[in-house]
């Protein structure tokens, strides 16, 4: 079964209950790595409960993503996975869509975080000298609120259909 989509442009957005520090309570969270990871302003997560896993899992992009992420110089953005390497599952799903762990962000972030997805998406688009389609589910925190923005479409929409959302994500 191939993973696919025929999504042009969907975004969802939710007001949700998830925040960092019940993130810090997740069963697969690495007590081991905690002093780094309670640094962190953009955490990527797992998926819990996909396809029948029992144990937590992340897409196959997942580390060629993080790295991309760590490389980014700016002294704003601090991006972590929040899983021990021992842990650490992939679900590769030969797809001709891109799926993107699931990400925790604190707001300030936001902007380059849309910028650096954007990018990297962008890159690997290029590289499949194709259009691609994408799925990205980001959490967004604002002090005690926070709001999920889901993203199922074209890699080249991504950019202005979820900057148009954000804009004015918690004035509502």
């Amino acid at each position: 079964m191939l993973h696919e989509s025929h999504k042009t442009k969907e975004l969802k957005v939710n007001d949700v209950n998830l925040s960092f520090s019940e993130i810090y309570r997740k069963p697969y969270f690495p007590h081991e790595h905690e002093e780094s990871i309670k640094k962190a302003n953009l955490l990527l997560l797992p998926f819990e409960g996909m396809r029948g896993f029992e144990k937590p899992v992340f897409p196959e992009e997942t580390m060629s993503f993080y790295n991309y992420i760590r490389e980014y110089e700016n002294n704003e953005l601090i991006p972590d996975i929040c899983i021990s390497d021992q842990d650490y599952h992939e679900l590769e799903l030969h797809a001709d869509l891109i799926t993107l762990p699931l990400l925790l962000l604190d707001k300030v972030v936001l902007p380059i975080a849309i910028g650096l997805i954007t990018h990297y998406l962008t890159q690997k688009q290029v590289a499949r000298k194709r259009d691609l389609k994408v799925k990205v589910n980001v959490t967004v925190v604002d002090g005690d609120k926070s709001k999920s923005l889901s993203y199922e479409g074209d890699v080249d929409q991504f950019e202005e259909t979820v900057k148009a959302a954000s804009d004015n994500l918690f004035n509502s």
